[in-house]
């Protein structure tokens, strides 16, 4: 799949000696339409801080050089950057995801069907055990998908521990992924009443585990964590 990633076996272990930057500042948008892409998560792969990309398509996370920021969104392949000194002068990072080629709408869990988390997943995993097919020396290149300085998982040398490492971040993404899926807009909105700032900030702060959505399958759990949650947030907020 289009995945592009940074040479994470550097970046990965040299982050804890990176000096530590002020937050940055950023937007993402559908390489097509160019239209921003909503409650995208923006994950810190190094420091597992994940944050939610607003209705304009921005998004506002710590990072230090050369830490890895990973991008992904219902519908979307997945994608990297690393946070080189390349960055620095930018005020704000302008950030492309590319479409999946499937688009099924809200599907719903059937018995012989797909949702359309499994379905995209589906075509991520195809398109990712494509590209580690082939291994060439690993060459940095200016991504294709807009993203930045990456470098294709195709790239990665037969080491047996670089390809392990791709697979970490292939699944680490897929569980980001599996949570969008699950706790959605739709949702949020219809249970918290939240709107525009406020269903981001809550989303971002409350958002919760893939172990915890993997055990509880039903809308009706999500509704109770919500109203959980929620108690919590109006009591911070107070």
């Amino acid at each position: 799949m289009r995945i592009l990633i940074t040479t994470l076996l550097s970046a990965l272990s040299i982050a804890a000696f990176a000096q530590k930057q002020p937050a940055v500042w950023g937007y993402l948008r559908d390489s097509i339409t160019h239209e921003p892409i909503v409650l995208a998560s923006v994950r810190n792969m190094n420091t597992g801080k994940t944050v939610m990309t607003s209705s304009a398509g921005r998004f506002k996370i710590d990072v230090s050089v050369n830490q890895v920021l990973s991008f992904a969104a219902v519908g979307y392949h997945f994608d990297t950057i690393q946070y080189t000194t390349h960055y620095l002068l930018r005020d704000t990072l302008a950030l492309i995801l590319s479409p999946l080629l499937r688009d099924l709408g809200n599907v719903t869990v059937t018995a012989k069907g797909l949702t359309q988390y499994q379905s995209d997943s589906m075509e991520r995993r195809a398109d990712f055990l494509k590209d580690i097919g082939n291994y060439t020396i690993p060459t940095v290149a200016q991504a294709n998908s807009g993203a930045g300085i990456a470098l294709n998982i195709s790239r990665f040398s037969k080491h047996e521990q670089q390809k392990r490492i791709a697979l970490a971040f292939y699944e680490s993404n897929e569980k980001e992924a599996y949570i969008d899926y699950r706790f959605t807009e739709r949702l949020v909105k219809q249970y918290s009443g939240l709107k525009e700032e406020a269903l981001q900030d809550f989303m971002q702060q409350y958002r919760p585990s893939y172990g915890w959505l993997r055990a509880h399958l039903a809308e009706e759990d999500i509704k109770y964590y919500i109203n959980e949650q929620l108690k919590l947030y109006f009591k911070h907020r107070q």
